[in-house]
């Protein structure tokens, strides 16, 4: 053997003669929102802010009066409409965007929905209702 390899050797044999000591890994979260620190907070915030490509506000604009009263009378119409029906009448409301027809026959509820704008119509039919004309209950 020459000089190198009798080096070699004591070398890997002092690095695998050695004990190697391990320690258990520990997961230590970073948003305080599962267990972070606290003092993570601005940070990430920051970082959020910085990578946020959305500018502008909401286009959100929020009804006015005449508006939120418009639906709720078109809201209270429907509800009795609906409750008059169950009861074993009919009846019939038209909005700027529906034409609702409800029909109550014998204990089965339909309800015809036509859109004014296209013209298109749909059938809800609702079941088990009770005629309050037959007496039953």
């Amino acid at each position: 053997m020459n000089k190198m390899t009798k080096m070699t050797s004591g070398l890997a044999l002092l690095v695998f003669g050695t004990s190697v000591n391990a320690t258990q890994l520990i997961y230590t979260p970073v948003n305080p929102n599962f267990g972070g620190s606290y003092l993570n907070g601005s940070y990430l915030l920051s970082n959020a802010s910085a990578q946020n490509k959305h500018t502008g506000g909401s286009s959100y604009v929020p009804p006015t009066a005449l508006e939120r009263l418009a639906s709720s009378l078109e809201s209270r119409l429907m509800s009795q409409l609906f409750n008059d029906a169950a009861n074993g009448g009919e009846g019939y409301l038209k909005t700027d965007d529906f034409e609702i027809q409800v029909v109550n026959e014998d204990g089965s509820l339909l309800v015809h929905i036509t859109d004014v704008l296209t013209g298109e119509t749909t059938i809800i039919e609702v079941g088990g209702l009770v005629d309050s004309s037959t007496g039953a209950g």
